[in-house]
């Protein structure tokens, strides 16, 4: 695979070209640096020297033995690559991406420095993009103006064609994992999505779609009625088919409305979080919020399928990222054996997003999820499980408002500190536990003290507790080792706090 990112000075190439190159594992070259490097010149120096019909030369040159090379290469061209006929033929037979970004945002963040065609004027970028815009426009174009990086290298390999297609081995529930699936979503639907998605990839949704707040606000009874009220007015039937394109919030919320609207719909989930698609989509579990207790109303019940893409991820800032990570990682406690030791191995490949190591994590995570609740539906037993780090988690999540991915870290590491307290886990095992946790949850989400009896508050309101005192809390005893234990909430609050 060979990409090729042009666009003005200052529009992001070299940078989003070396992040590309990690998340696909392959090579990246700058062409500016490059022929710096062959000439023993800056950029500048070339010009004043030797002018630039002979830099364009250079770069002419440069780009035909790029495009002959057999293998992969992720290439940030020069700005002016696009000037020169030849150079635009041989980059339209290629994955070429146009980085578009606006004239006075380039101002921003450019400077005249080793920018000899600025001429230490900087309101000569104007001129220089009314110049190029239509070679520009000649290449498949990403608008990068207001994303950030992660955001962009997202939205840039949504254009490539990068295929890794990954089979999910269940019977129990259809889940595919399609690299660039977000633009196949079937031009018949309904689309439910939030307003950040929709931002992003609003341009593969159909005009059938209604948008929502950004996070846990929508899995509200009020949004619930928009949702109904819309279905309603647009005489939708049980047999057309509802898409909820989203994070775990909405394919929650949506399936929620699909199973209720005339007694449940068609409706398949396409989560664009790690933690919605290793997590929330999976399963069956669909629910909406009230009086500040997460998922207090809500139905089992399964989407007719759930269509990963595994690039969505990388628009995450780095919050949202480790949530999904910390879901993975208590999933691999739970699995032990080598997911556990793949987690361990291969933790800093998932910290930088390559693609292919984050792909594998996320079938593995959902296969694990999938094989506990295939035995226990209707969450009368084995599930509870899943709820390692939760129990302690959600009363964190309730009393300070931190992301749910972080507030399970929390809640993982002192259900931890319980099971060495009650001599449950030895310490050599945790200590290889918690050395991962804390490079994936900051000290300053785990050093949090909260009060007790605002954690006795909640968790005396836990829909898992069932009117006693009792909480069904699973015990850590080493990877792949879980008990669980009926354990009264305020001796478990008492002996962490």
């Amino acid at each position: 695979m060979k990409i090729f990112l042009v666009g003005m000075m200052g529009s992001g190439k070299s940078t989003l070209a070396k992040m590309i190159s990690k998340v696909l594992s392959i090579p990246y070259l700058d062409m500016d640096e490059e022929i710096e490097a062959r000439e023993n010149k800056t950029i500048k120096e070339i010009f004043e020297k030797n002018g630039e019909s002979y830099f364009r030369d250079l770069e002419s040159s440069l780009l035909k033995s790029l495009v002959k090379q057999p293998d992969s290469v992720v290439v940030a061209t020069g700005g002016g690559v696009v000037l020169r006929p030849d150079n635009r033929e041989l980059l339209k037979k290629e994955t070429t991406i146009y980085l578009k970004v606006s004239p006075q945002e380039l101002k921003k963040r450019v400077s005249p420095n080793n920018r000899p065609l600025l001429s230490n004027n900087i309101d000569n970028i104007f001129t220089i993009y009314d110049e190029r815009i239509n070679l520009y426009e000649m290449f498949e174009s990403v608008d990068i103006t207001y994303l950030n990086e992660w955001e962009a290298v997202a939205k840039i390999l949504q254009k490539v064609d990068y295929k890794k297609n990954l089979s999910i081995d269940s019977s129990f529930q259809k889940i595919y994992i399609e690299a660039g699936s977000l633009k196949n979503i079937p031009k018949n639907a309904i689309v439910f999505t939030s307003e950040k998605v929709d931002s992003l990839y609003g341009e593969f949704f159909t005009e059938k779609k209604l948008v929502f707040p950004n996070g846990e606000e929508v899995k509200d009874i009020v949004y619930v009625t928009k949702a109904w009220e819309y279905l309603l007015e647009n005489n939708v039937t049980r047999k057309d088919l509802l898409c909820g394109v989203g994070g775990g919030t909405i394919t929650d919320f949506t399936g929620f409305v699909g199973s209720t609207y005339k007694r449940g719909m068609n409706f398949i989930f396409y989560p664009t979080t790690l933690l919605g698609q290793i997590d929330a989509a999976i399963g069956g579990k669909n629910g909406i919020d009230f009086k500040k207790y997460k998922n207090v109303i809500g139905i089992i019940n399964l989407p007719n399928e759930v269509i990963i893409d595994p690039i969505t991820t990388l628009s995450l800032d780095d919050i949202r990222f480790r949530e999904g990570l910390i879901e993975g990682f208590k999933i691999s406690l739970i699995s032990g054996g080598e997911f556990y030791t793949f987690f361990k191995n291969h933790l800093y490949d998932l910290l930088n997003r390559n693609l292919d190591t984050l792909t594998w994590f996320i079938k593995r995570s959902v296969e694990e999820k999938l094989r506990i609740v295939q035995q226990d539906f209707k969450d009368t037993g084995l599930r509870s499980y899943l709820n390692l780090g939760h129990s302690l988690g959600h009363a964190f999540e309730a009393v300070t408002g931190i992301a749910h991915g972080l507030s399970v870290g929390w809640g993982l590491y002192q259900e931890l500190m319980y099971s060495k307290n009650k001599k449950h886990i030895d310490d050599r095992t945790l200590y290889d536990i918690i050395s991962i946790l804390d490079v994936l949850l900051p000290s300053s989400i785990k050093n949090i003290k909260v009060e007790k009896h605002a954690l006795l508050s909640y968790l005396s309101n836990d829909k898992k507790m069932e009117g006693s005192n009792i909480i069904k809390l699973p015990i850590l005893k080493a990877p792949g080792k879980v008990i669980i234990e009926d354990i009264d909430y305020h001796e478990l609050v008492n002996a962490l706090f």
